[in-house]
C-alpha cells in the first residue's frame, strides 16, 4: 500500500480501548494515513472492540455487517478487527466474515503498520493474537486525541491475574505485566512537556501494580514519583481492585497533592455469597473496611464502583443486600450492569440462571436508589467553590467544561480571561443530575 490514504477506527468499551486506539491512531499515521470523520472514505478501517459484556460484542457485529456493503463497493479498503473481540474470536472471525483483512489481538497492536502494509501488496488475510512476555505497545507513547488537549493516559500495567468468574480479562489481555517506573516517569515527563496538564494512570488492576516487577515497587511509591514531574498539575488512576487496595495507598491521596480525591473501587456485589461465587476474593465488610480507611485518611474523596445484577444464583435476598451496600455505602456514581454469560469464563456455565426481566427490574431499582444518591451529593454542592481544570469548550457557545478534583463534570460561562488547560475556582450554582452547573470566581 502507498504511504497515503485515510483511517477509521471505531472504538468500543473502557479507557483502556480508548488508548489503545489512540496508539493505533499514531501507528497509522506514522504510515503517511491521515485520519477521516467516516469510515466510508476510508483505505483502512479498525474496529477497537470490547468483550466485557455481551451487548458490547454485539455492537461489534454490527459494525462488520455495515462494513460489508462498504467493501464491496471499494473492494482494496482493508478491515481491522482489534481488542478483546479479536483475542476471544481468534481466526473464527476471518471464517465468519470474509471482508475481515486482519484480526489484531491486544498484544500486537504495534506490529499493525507492517501487517497493513502487508495485506496491501499480498491481501492475506491474517489473525495475529498470541500472546507476548513483553507487549511492546504498553511502552508506547501517544498523547490523548479525545475532547481535551490537556489530558491524557499513562498506562503503567495491563492484564489481570484475578480470573473473577464473569470477566473475559485475563483470557483478552493476559496475565498482569507491569511497566518499570522509570520509563513511565519518562513518558509522563514528555507528556508536560507538550502542554499535558492531568495524566489518567491505566491499568486493569492497577493498584497491583508492581507486584510483578524484580524491585517490587508498590503503586502508592509510583505515585509519589509521578507526583514530583513538573508541569503535571493532576493525576487520576483507574481500576482498582478491593483486594489490592492498602492503606499506603490512602495515604498517597490523602498526602500527595497532585493525586485527585478520586477512586473507582468496583463492589460488584453486596451478598457475600454472590462475592465469592463470583471469585472477587473479599467479604463485604472487607470491603467497608477500605471504605472506612478511605473516608478516615481522605474524607473529600469521592467513591465510584461497579455493580453487576442478576449474576448466577442471586436470591432476592441477595438482590437485597446489593440494595442495602448502595445506601450504606452512599457512593459518588456506579456503573451498574445486568450479568452477561462472557465465553470462556466460569459464570458461562454456572446452573441457576436469573431470568432476564427480573435482571432488568433488578437493574432498574439500582438506577433509581443511585440517580437519588448521586443527585443529592450534587444538589449539596450548591453554593460551594470547587477547583476545575479546563478541559475544553462546553456544548453552549461561550461556555467552558471541566471536572473537579473529585472526578465531577461541571460546565461554567467563559469570563474571557481564562482559557484551556487553566485551573479555576469556580461556585456551584446548580447540582443536574448528571453534572453541575456553575461561575468562575
Amino acid at each position: 500500500m502507498a504511504h497515503s490514504g485515510k483511517y477509521f477506527i471505531e472504538t468500543y468499551g473502557c479507557q483502556m480501548n480508548e488508548h489503545d486506539s489512540e496508539k493505533m491512531c499514531e501507528l497509522l499515521e506514522r504510515l503517511g494515513l491521515q485520519v477521516d470523520a467516516s469510515p466510508e472514505q476510508a483505505d483502512v478501517v479498525v474496529i477497537n472492540t470490547c468483550a466485557i459484556r455481551e451487548k458490547a460484542e454485539h455492537k461489534v457485529y454490527s459494525s462488520l455487517g455495515t462494513l460489508r456493503n462498504m467493501k464491496r463497493d471499494k473492494p482494496e479498503m482493508i478491515v481491522v478487527v482489534a481488542g478483546c473481540v479479536a483475542q476471544q474470536q481468534k481466526a473464527k472471525l476471518l471464517t465468519k466474515f470474509h471482508h475481515l483483512d486482519l484480526v489484531l489481538g491486544a498484544h500486537h497492536i504495534s506490529e499493525l503498520p507492517e501487517l497493513i502494509e502487508h495485506i496491501g501488496k499480498t491481501r492475506e488475510r491474517i489473525s495475529r493474537v498470541e500472546f507476548c512476555n513483553d507487549v511492546s505497545s504498553l511502552h508506547m507513547l501517544a498523547p490523548a486525541r479525545g475532547s481535551s488537549p490537556v489530558c491524557s493516559y499513562v498506562t503503567v500495567m495491563q492484564g489481570c491475574s484475578n480470573f473473577c468468574a464473569y470477566c473475559v480479562v485475563p483470557f483478552t489481555r493476559g496475565k498482569e505485566q507491569s511497566r518499570d517506573s522509570l520509563e513511565i516517569i519518562e513518558e509522563v515527563s514528555e507528556l508536560a512537556g507538550r502542554g499535558i496538564k492531568e495524566i489518567t494512570l491505566l491499568g486493569q488492576n492497577v493498584n497491583a501494580y508492581g507486584k510483578d516487577l524484580e524491585n517490587g515497587r508498590r503503586f502508592s511509591q509510583l505515585l509519589e514519583k509521578l507526583s514530583l514531574v513538573q508541569g503535571i498539575e493532576r493525576i487520576r488512576f483507574t481500576t482498582s481492585h478491593p483486594k489490592d487496595f492498602d492503606s499506603s495507598l490512602a495515604e498517597a491521596i490523602a498526602g500527595l497533592e497532585k493525586v485527585c480525591e478520586h477512586v473507582h473501587l468496583p463492589l460488584q456485589s453486596g451478598s457475600d455469597k454472590v462475592l465469592e461465587a463470583m471469585g472477587r476474593g473479599y467479604k463485604f465488610s472487607d470491603y467497608l473496611d477500605k471504605i472506612q480507611l478511605l473516608r478516615i485518611r481522605a474524607p473529600e474523596c469521592a467513591i465510584t464502583a461497579d455493580m453487576i445484577v442478576g449474576f448466577p444464583g442471586e436470591s432476592d435476598d441477595d438482590f437485597e443486600a446489593t440494595v442495602k451496600a448502595l445506601h450504606r455505602v452512599r457512593f459518588d456514581q456506579i456503573f451498574s450492569f445486568k450479568f452477561s454469560p462472557r465465553p470462556g469464563t466460569l459464570a458461562e456455565h454456572m446452573t441457576d440462571q436469573v431470568p432476564e426481566e427480573i435482571k432488568k427490574a433488578r437493574l432498574a431499582k439500582v438506577h433509581e436508589i443511585q440517580d437519588e444518591i448521586t443527585q443529592t451529593y450534587h444538589r449539596q454542592l450548591e453554593g460551594s467553590v470547587v477547583e476545575a481544570l479546563i478541559e475544553g469548550h462546553g456544548r453552549l457557545q461561550g461556555q467552558f467544561f471541566g471536572r473537579t478534583r473529585t472526578n465531577k463534570i461541571v460546565n461554567f460561562s467563559d469570563d474571557g480571561h481564562h482559557a484551556v488547560g487553566d485551573i479555576v475556582k469556580v461556585t456551584i450554582l446548580r447540582g443536574l443530575k448528571h453534572s453541575l452547573l456553575g461561575e468562575i470566581v
